[in-house]
């Protein structure tokens, strides 16, 4: 039902009839093709403003590393991702230097790794993530280098992208959630790194080519519906980068080879998303680390094409600081010590950056609500103030891909200190040791059984101890304005259908930068037990009120409402548990426990106060 509904909301846009369309692959312009052509290559060369000039530097300084380095080596067991991402970022690298500035010691060195790529006989059907990566390798490899490859060469690349990555792809079953129509990121990744391969060998087998890129424009839209309405992403910020870097990408291939997107940009809500990457950021730089977070300390190249394309600059100030970031070798913004790391797509920054975007007006709110497939809300006291606070919430459901049992989390940062925390993902080599159902969503899934994924590890409200619904959805509405403050409802009562009658979250940020979270229930035909999560690596001590945290010499507390009648638990939560959990080092969890009675409403208010002693 949700997939459908997903669907409805593309059909009611007017897009379908020209992402349907079919494509026919007749008078292709001259390699270069793909992502750029040469006269855009040309110009790229007297591209002479300061950020210009500043990816330039970067995309020869990596290029120029290169040169001294051996040839990406292949696994013959298990999964191929990090080589073919690896291959990916070294021959776009390459040869954009070489597009710029003609050495052609970097054509001898892509050939090299183009060379090794073709002759390796599978390029990971088994996990076709890896065909869509190895694909946009080997097609922008062969469509940028073509003049310099010779016939040999051109032949041998061409038919390892159809014989490893076109041909194989046919055999995948379509109409089955898989990769070719399912709505999450792989549909992106692979649909568009195989589009890239098939453009660039499409006069050699245009029929098959034509297939390829059809099966493309029909299917990416199922993925691309799950941005509507507002911009927001189910997979959190971590598969926000992938799958809508690869949207990105077939956009561009389509536009640069066709003249012509189909439509792909104007899906529902996917212009809006870079909003949503934004908001993401709390004010220590971090991210709402919901659903499969992994942490990546990279720069985000697509920015710079939504600032493009939607001529706004401010989209692109964070990635502008990333570059000049990377370009002294210094981290920008945040918390964290370590160096910034490339993207393997910042070649193709050069190809979004618009110097002439408009610096604008388009101030970012303060208060930030999303409906859709993922309904999430953001409050914060201030934008570019590191002391500000921020706090988040999300709704929607367990039931998709990389989802955690998390529904009505919330992380909470105040004074530079995140006081509420979401861990982000578990090891997924840790879960497949312990033999879980990795990918499986359902009730009685053993992926829930992971700390980290499932219900014990976040800021939730429980009955009984009990999983939640994975068959419900929460929306979140906004609250009216009151006196400064501002919030949002979270009705999660489908989520806990079958333990209670009623329950909903109220989260209400306050002009004096306070935080209410106020809960609300009310109990069926049976008496239950709520327990209150909160999960911090703060030090907790008990008052009399509630609760004092205390970490890097701040202070945020907690008052209860009402104490009387509630158990408050501090528990250490830092080992694993099993073997398929990492240990949390500083972890602590507080439980508050609330029995109530049958078919009696009740209700849970914690307040946060930051500053409270110093």
């Amino acid at each position: 039902m949700r997939r459908i509904t997903h669907l409805l909301l593309v059909l009611l846009t007017g897009v379908w009839a020209s992402v349907n369309a079919q494509v026919q692959l007749q008078n292709l312009p001259a390699h270069p093709r793909v992502l750029a052509s040469a006269s855009r290559f040309a110009t790229l060369k007297t591209q002479n403003d300061a950020v210009s000039r500043q990816i330039r530097k970067l995309i020869q300084q990596e290029a120029d590393q290169l040169l001294t380095t051996s040839p990406t080596t292949y696994t013959t067991t298990g999964f191929l991702m990090g080589p073919m991402r690896q291959v990916q970022g070294r021959i776009i690298t390459l040869a954009m230097a070489y597009r710029l500035g003609g050495d052609k010691r970097y054509v001898e060195r892509a050939r090299q790794e183009l060379r090794a790529l073709a002759d390796l006989k599978n390029w990971g059907t088994n996990h076709f993530l890896d065909v869509g990566e190895a694909a946009l390798a080997a097609g922008i490899g062969l469509d940028w280098l073509y003049d310099d490859l010779s016939a040999d060469e051109r032949e041998h690349i061409a038919q390892a992208i159809i014989t490893n990555a076109l041909q194989p792809s046919l055999d995948v079953q379509e109409g089955v959630n898989g990769w070719v129509d399912g709505d999450y990121n792989w549909n992106q990744v692979c649909n568009a790194g195989l589009s890239v391969g098939a453009l660039a060998i499409a006069e050699r087998d245009p029929e098959l080519a034509q297939q390829i890129v059809n099966r493309a424009i029909k299917n990416v839209p199922k993925a691309g519906a799950v941005y509507a309405p507002d911009g927001s992403y189910p997979e959190g910020p971590s598969y926000w980068s992938y799958g809508t870097s690869f949207h990105v990408l077939l956009i561009e291939a389509l536009r640069s080879a066709l003249g012509n997107s189909y439509g792909l940009e104007k899906l529902p809500g996917f212009l809006k998303t870079a909003d949503f990457n934004l908001q993401m950021v709390a004010p220590s730089g971090l991210d709402f680390n919901f659903s499969d977070y992994h942490l990546e300390k990279q720069n985000e190249p697509i920015m710079l094409w939504f600032a493009r394309e939607l001529k706004r600059r401010d989209l692109a100030t964070q990635e502008l600081a990333d570059l000049a970031s990377l370009a002294s070798g210094l981290k920008a913004g945040g918390d964290q010590k370590t160096a910034q790391a490339r993207s393997r797509h910042l070649p193709l920054e050069l190809l979004w950056w618009e110097p002439g975007v408009p610096v604008g007006d388009n101030t970012l709110p303060l208060h930030w609500t999303a409906t859709g497939v993922l309904p999430i809300a953001v409050m914060r006291s201030a934008w570019n103030d590191p002391r500000a606070t921020f706090v988040a919430i999300k709704g929607g459901t367990p039931n998709h891909s990389h989802a955690h049992m998390d529904v009505g989390s919330f992380i909470l940062e105040a004074d530079g200190v995140r006081w509420a925390i979401d861990l982000g993902t578990e090891s997924y080599d840790k879960m497949r040791a312990a033999k879980l159902t990795l990918w499986d969503y359902s009730q009685n899934s053993t992926r829930w059984n992971t700390f980290r994924v499932g219900p014990e590890g976040h800021n939730i409200l429980r009955f009984d101890g009990a999983r939640q619904d994975i068959t419900g959805k929460a929306e979140i509405t906004t609250l009216p304005a009151e006196k400064g403050a501002v919030g949002n409802t979270v009705y999660l009562t489908p989520l806990y259908r079958n333990q209670v009658a009623r329950v909903q979250r109220n989260v209400t940020l306050r002009a004096d930068r306070s935080v209410a979270i106020d809960d609300q229930w009310t109990a069926g035909d049976r008496p239950v037990q709520a327990s209150w999560q909160w999960l911090t690596k703060a030090e907790v001590t008990k008052t009399s009120q509630g609760l004092l945290l205390r970490q890097d010499g701040q202070s945020l507390a907690l008052t209860v409402e009402p104490l009387a009648g509630a158990t408050i638990d501090i528990e250490d939560v830092s080992a694993a548990r099993a073997m398929q959990d990492s240990p949390n080092p500083g972890l602590s969890r507080i439980v508050i426990r609330l029995s109530t009675p049958a078919k009696t409403a009740a209700s849970l208010r914690v307040k946060a106060i930051p500053g409270s002693v110093k």
